[in-house]
């Protein structure tokens, strides 16, 4: 089993930066509120969830190779799984809670500290019921992280001991489906769309699914690829209806429909185009920023929110001409010291990952 790095897939990094990208113009949409409304044309498609998808397609695809790869104990292969995804994700996270840290005790960001601060460091900190103290943004770290835990211990379980085709199929029904369902009760608190995010939107438990339905497309991929090889233009289409459909019916006088349907069908949707997105491999001019935007995109969605804040104390008060000089300003800063976070902390965290996977196999390739 190959626990190497693989050629990067243009359009997932397509997929990857325009989520980067959404999110970070959707956080600073108060930055310009002085001279035009907030957020014209609001981001229509969320880019916290297309990340999740995304990641649930790239994880999907590494875990079902794992599942059949039957010559390795299931146990090294559950332990090179999380050492992957922990050195890829662990060290920017640590580095950027305590960085918000600093930012709260210091006053240069909003927030409060205290006791529960504590529950950042396991990522507790909205696993039932949200904890919204400070470093908003962990939310959906927190949501992957125990996917990335929770998912393959079931995949044990029912899969890898079992059957790894359909058993691997039952572990992802059940990790949309009881999301799905745990979210009508959560909806009965809910009065306001504060309210719907905070209670329902960032919940962990409540928000596996998202992550879910990027998990069935890699396995339908992979099982029927055929279909998905011949089908991919239509399935993309029916894809960006279903997401097209999802966003024309939601606002903010249905909330019951926003926390429930709405959270299906664009999640549904956007896994669906995934695999035409997955067979573009031809790279034009502008192919190098995109691929240098994904690569960054990470580091991208922890930095913005630190400038953010600090950009809160320049932006009132300021000409139309010198707030966007600001506003470019931020997007400049945020991409540059993303770029710094990648190449200087989260690139070599990345580089171990190899010679661990050959250490934890290690034993496995010499008996073969």
């Amino acid at each position: 089993m190959s626990s190497g790095t693989h050629p990067r897939i243009f359009g997932l990094d397509l997929v990857r930066a325009l989520a980067a990208v959404i999110v970070v113009y959707s956080h600073a949409d108060d930055l310009l509120d002085a001279h035009w409304p907030r957020n014209p044309g609001a981001s229509a498609m969320d880019g916290v969830d297309l990340f999740f998808v995304l990641s649930g397609f790239l994880i999907g695809n590494i875990l079902i190779r794992m599942s059949h790869a039957t010559e390795v104990p299931w146990w090294r292969r559950l332990l090179d799984f999380w050492q992957r995804r922990w050195l890829r994700t662990l060290p920017n996270y640590y580095l950027f809670l305590l960085i918000n840290i600093g930012m709260v005790h210091l006053g240069w960001s909003m927030g409060l500290l205290n006791v529960n601060t504590l529950a950042y460091f396991v990522f507790l900190q909205n696993f039932i019921i949200p904890l919204d103290l400070f470093f908003w943004e962990s939310w959906s770290l927190a949501v992957e992280e125990w996917f990335y835990l929770l998912f393959p211990l079931l995949l044990v379980v029912l899969a890898w001991r079992r059957s790894p085709k359909w058993g691997f199929l039952v572990c992802t029904g059940i990790m949309i489906m009881v999301p799905i369902l745990l979210r009508y009760p959560a909806m009965d608190g809910v009065g306001t769309p504060f309210m719907l995010d905070l209670l329902v939107r960032k919940i962990v438990v409540l928000r596996f699914d998202t992550i879910g339905y990027g998990v069935l497309v890699a396995w339908l991929v992979f099982h029927v690829p055929k279909i998905f090889s011949t089908r991919r233009v239509e399935l993309f289409v029916l894809g960006a209806l279903l997401l097209a459909i999802a966003i024309l019916l939601r606002g903010e006088n249905n909330l019951l429909y926003m926390g429930t349907l709405f959270l299906v069908l664009s999640g549904s949707g956007m896994a669906l185009m995934l695999p035409f997105m997955a067979g573009w491999h031809k790279v034009g001019r502008w192919g190098t920023f995109i691929t240098f935007l994904s690569r960054i995109s990470y580091a991208l969605y922890l930095v913005h929110m630190p400038v953010r804040s600090l950009y809160l104390e320049l932006m009132p008060g300021r000409s139309l001409a010198v707030s966007l000089i600001l506003y470019a300003g931020y997007w400049i800063i945020s991409i540059a010291l993303a770029a710094v976070v990648y190449r200087y902390w989260e690139r070599p965290f990345m580089a171990l990952r190899d010679g661990l996977s050959e250490r934890i196999l290690e034993p496995v390739s010499r008996a073969s």
